[in-house]
């Protein structure tokens, strides 16, 4: 009788449990896909994105009491979206390499070469339509490399706001570079 009667309070604990995520989903969905769509250049990786998020939320420890849930929810999907960047940076910085590379075995054409002053005068373009501030921090830390820290110390910012000119400044890049 004592089982029954534990497992019977373990389904209504398991019931209130799903009623609160219930109530935290119709809270936040929304939102945090709007937050998302709007810093996300591929609109894909957003349900990704969300669900990671809520993985997370569940899976921390629901026992400590949150004051702010909206700054809360907010800070968490802003660390993911840099935790994502940071991958994708990666990723894209080990595939440039790798194509660097693969064009130095290709034969130096005259084509070939018009092809990459094309390419540099686009890049240069794009470049120039970034905010000054933007452009020197990406200029900075892409081709000077200069570490975030560094950027921080010489422009007189937080490493933060270097964070964030950095990912603005890839993003923007990936949109002009892949539509032109």
């Amino acid at each position: 009788m004592m089982q029954l009667m534990k497992s019977r309070n373990e389904v209504r604990k398991s019931y209130a449990q799903d009623d609160e995520r219930q109530q935290f989903i119709d809270r936040y969905e929304k939102p945090l896909r709007a937050y998302f769509i709007k810093r996300m250049p591929a609109h894909d990786d957003v349900d990704d994105l969300m669900q990671e998020l809520m993985r997370r939320m569940w899976s921390s420890n629901g026992d400590r009491l949150i004051e702010n849930p909206d700054g809360y929810m907010f800070q968490a999907a802003a660390n993911l979206l840099k935790e994502r960047y940071r991958k994708v940076g990666t990723r894209n910085s080990a595939i440039r390499e790798l194509s660097f590379f693969q064009a130095a075995n290709e034969e130096i054409t005259p084509e070939r070469i018009l092809q990459g002053k094309d390419e540099l005068r686009q890049l240069e373009k794009v470049l120039a339509e970034l905010p000054p501030r933007t452009r020197t921090v990406f200029l900075l830390h892409r081709f000077e490399g200069f570490k975030y820290r560094e950027i921080a110390k010489r422009i007189g910012v937080s490493v933060s706001a270097v964070e964030k000119h950095i990912a603005n400044a890839a993003r923007h890049l990936a949109e002009r570079m892949g539509r032109e």
